[in-house]
């Protein structure tokens, strides 16, 4: 995306927050973008500019911006490693107070605080509890209060449940209306449903357990430092606080008041009283507090692949040494449910350095970013790694396009795409998107690719500037990466 591009977001931003007193100008702007982009597809505008005047003057057009803003992916009992931790590891700690309160913090449309009330049921809790559910999208907490669900996502949250330790049936806590279930009242009304913005209000109350599942990885360093302050400020002492997967405390103003309780579901408790922390939370206009920023790196490789993609991968990195100039960002279709098992098999046969993405985690040379499961990966504009669990997009979460795409935005002059082995065309307008912005880009040779689908929807998405097989193809990238250093350096010098 051009500078003058940006500069139109930060206006929007600004006006955005002067007229309506929603703040997104902590957000990640590789997710913002997105999202901006989308109302403009949908709008049929061209210019973000265009969308400031619709904002300050039609209500009805800023509320419906707002949802698309407002990530409302959720289910019920996802993730049932972490429910299952909350209710062997959590539980005993709420059952030894004698009255608690739990705030599930932008709880979108509601399914993790049913999942919550049905476990805290089971284990004869929920009596005792004070539950508080706060989202800045009206309609999300709406659709919550009602507690309406289709039939489908209750399927599958009924495998969860149980995967969680359910203890009954979950059918005994809904009732169905032809296609759809709702929750049943005892489970409904036991919730205050509330219109709370982590961006800009105050603390709320003192909880005893505090939830917030993946709305940190949308935000920038310094907005999830004070939304973490927030909620330590919001936590009484031997309280828990409970983030999503790819979230953590690590490196943020607020670790020391935390130790682990269950590290991989990300469950911290609060061991620090006394808490004296920086920002002035009586202020609702709270000024977010500028970190210095690194040095970005000179370019990024971006690789995207599917069926047949692991022995692809394996060719390619294992020609590439330690001292390969630039970082490599990788999307790899992979269910919801697969762990990091590709990062230590990759691992195996490569000098480079290969890890799973981590929100927030700054790009280096020779290090390869892959793509968690079930989150999109992107490149934020200050070149650190973004994740986002927005909707999937071509049947995939995590999707190729979605990288390619934030990557052009940022730099495409300094990138290089390569489009593997599939079997969908997931990626071709990615390629497209990188190749219009000025990235040069490769395809793997569709005769050689195990399945050639991906790399010919690619072919025929846009002129590519190579199509090789693998070996060569390892090669052509090791001299392409040292001219886009060299490129970069130049430019940095002038």
């Amino acid at each position: 995306m051009n500078t003058l591009t940006d500069f139109e977001v930060s206006l929007l931003l600004e006006a955005i927050e002067h007229r309506w007193g929603y703040d997104f100008r902590g957000y990640a702007r590789a997710s913002i973008k997105r999202r901006i982009h989308n109302v403009m597809i949908r709008h049929r505008i061209t210019h973000v500019s265009e969308l400031i005047p619709r904002v300050l003057h039609e209500p009805a057009f800023f509320q419906d911006m707002v949802g698309d803003f407002s990530i409302t992916v959720t289910e019920m009992f996802r993730n049932p490693s972490v429910w299952n931790a909350l209710r062997t590891e959590v539980f005993p700690l709420l059952r030894t107070w004698p009255y608690f309160k739990i705030w599930h913090a932008a709880c979108a449309t509601g399914e993790e605080v049913y999942s919550m009330m049905i476990l805290l049921a089971e284990a004869k809790l929920l009596d005792r509890a004070t539950i508080y559910a706060t989202d800045f999208n009206d309609l999300a907490l709406y659709k919550a209060a009602a507690g309406i669900y289709s039939i489908k996502s209750i399927q599958k949250a009924t495998r969860d449940y149980h995967s969680a330790g359910g203890k009954s049936s979950l059918a005994e806590y809904y009732f169905v209306q032809d296609d759809v279930v709702q929750m049943h009242s005892f489970l409904r009304e036991q919730v205050v449903w509330s219109n709370h913005n982590l961006t800009v209000d105050r603390v709320f109350g003192e909880m005893n357990l505090i939830l917030c599942r993946n709305a940190l990885i949308y935000f920038a360093q310094p907005l999830q430092n004070r939304v973490l302050e927030l909620f330590t400020a919001s936590l009484a002492l031997g309280g828990c606080l409970c983030l999503g997967q790819k979230e953590s405390i690590d490196f943020t103003t607020v670790a020391s008041f935390y130790t682990p309780l269950q590290r991989k579901e990300r469950i911290f408790q609060r061991c620090v009283g006394d808490t004296v922390i920086a920002n002035d939370f009586n202020d609702p206009k709270l000024a977010l507090v500028e970190i210095a920023k690194p040095k970005p790196c000179l370019g990024v490789v971006a690789i995207g692949c599917s069926w047949g993609g692991l022995q692809a991968l394996k060719t390619l990195l294992s020609r590439l040494s330690s001292r390969f100039p630039l970082p490599i960002m990788i999307t790899q279709h992979c269910s919801a449910a697969s762990d990091n098992g590709l990062a230590n098999i990759l691992q195996l046969i490569t000098e480079l350095t290969v890890t799973e993405a981590a929100s927030g985690e700054q790009l280096r040379p020779g290090c390869v970013y892959l793509a968690p499961a079930d989150y999109h990966l992107l490149l934020n504009d200050d070149w650190t790694i973004g994740l986002s669990s927005e909707p999937q997009e071509n049947y995939a979460r995590p999707s190729i396009n979605i990288m390619f795409s934030s990557i052009a935005a940022v730099c495409a002059n300094n990138a290089i795409g390569i489009v593997l082995t599939g079997a969908n065309n997931d990626g071709a307008e990615g390629l497209a998107n990188l190749k219009l912005a000025g990235a040069y880009v490769m395809v793997q040779d569709p005769n050689e690719a195990e399945v050639a689908t991906m790399p010919l929807a690619a072919i025929e998405s846009t002129t590519v500037d190579r199509i090789l097989p693998l070996i060569r193809l390892a090669t052509s990238l090791k001299v392409k990466a040292e001219a886009v250093v060299k490129l970069a350096s130049a430019k940095a010098i002038c």
